[in-house]
């Protein structure tokens, strides 16, 4: 049985690099990366963190051992870029702003008249379907 080498993500960058010259694998695209990792399992390797870190770490390394290779350029700049989708995080509840105002009138300035339908009749227009 191997023993196991389980890595944090302190340790990521160091130990995929040193694996990487002390087998003298060529690097050149994302895929060779793949394969280092894929190598490292079967090696015993534990990457004992999150996926998105271990992807970020191959991006970078990927890049670093071949810069002139646009995709690898453009690997590492689409991660850097601000994530302009709506998170929870980024979510501003915007009922949460006015809460102080609750009394007051609704935004936009006019006035909503709360009627009580409890007691009507209220007709079911559900669609009959015969079959």
């Amino acid at each position: 049985m191997k023993d196991l080498k389980v890595l944090t993500v302190e340790s990521l960058h160091t130990t995929i690099f040193a694996f990487i010259e002390e087998g003298s694998h060529i690097i050149g695209d994302y895929n060779d990366m793949k394969e280092i990792i894929l190598l490292m399992i079967r090696a015993g390797y534990v990457f004992n963190m999150d996926r998105d870190r271990l992807r970020d770490a191959m991006e970078e390394l990927t890049y670093m051992l071949c810069p002139e290779d646009d995709i690898n350029k453009d690997r590492v700049i689409k991660g850097l870029e601000y994530d302009d989708t709506d998170s929870e995080d980024d979510y501003v509840d915007d009922d949460d702003e006015d809460d102080d105002d609750e009394d007051g009138p609704p935004q936009g300035g006019q006035d909503l008249e709360i009627v009580d339908v409890s007691g009507d009749e209220i007709e079911d227009i559900t669609p009959q379907v015969s079959c």
